[in-house]
């Protein structure tokens, strides 16, 4: 099965405009959940997300914390894991990933949430066509 995105528009603190590639996901624990509009990242190693949202979902995170290097700078992580669900556009037609490697960000301005290669790439064949859409098909050779 292969879900479709379309890459959505942003504007920057500069006022000018940027197209993003944004996949529709839950993120799930035990029997709670959240959906995002995730940011699919091929050059961040790790999936990102936000303390409040690991904070909600119950992840229980390890307790040593390291230091990641991100497009914004350096900033503290705990790691955890969660399931994440790829939603399609089409009622039902999803794909799952359980136990995927999460850093959670611990400052609470971090907001976003980054679907990095680690854990993630190696399920699907990825293409971002240009800045117009994303298809993910689920590798079944696995």
């Amino acid at each position: 099965m292969t879900l479709s995105y379309k890459f959505k528009k942003f504007r920057l603190e500069s006022g000018i405009y940027t197209k993003r590639p944004i996949v529709d996901i839950i993120l799930k624990n035990d029997d709670k959940y959240l959906e995002f509009g995730a940011i699919l990242d091929s050059g961040s190693d790790l999936t990102t997300i936000p303390k409040a949202a690991a904070d909600y979902l119950g992840l229980k995170a390890e307790d040593k914390e390291i230091e990641m290097v991100g497009y914004k700078g350096t900033g503290k992580v705990r790691q955890s894991k969660v399931t994440i669900i790829f939603k399609g556009k089409v009622k039902r037609q999803e794909e799952t990933l359980s136990n995927v490697s999460v850093a959670i960000m611990q400052d609470p301005e971090e907001e976003d949430v980054i679907i990095g290669t680690a854990g993630v790439f190696e399920h699907f064949k990825i293409i971002f066509n240009d800045t117009k859409n994303i298809n993910l098909t689920r590798l079944t050779n696995l």
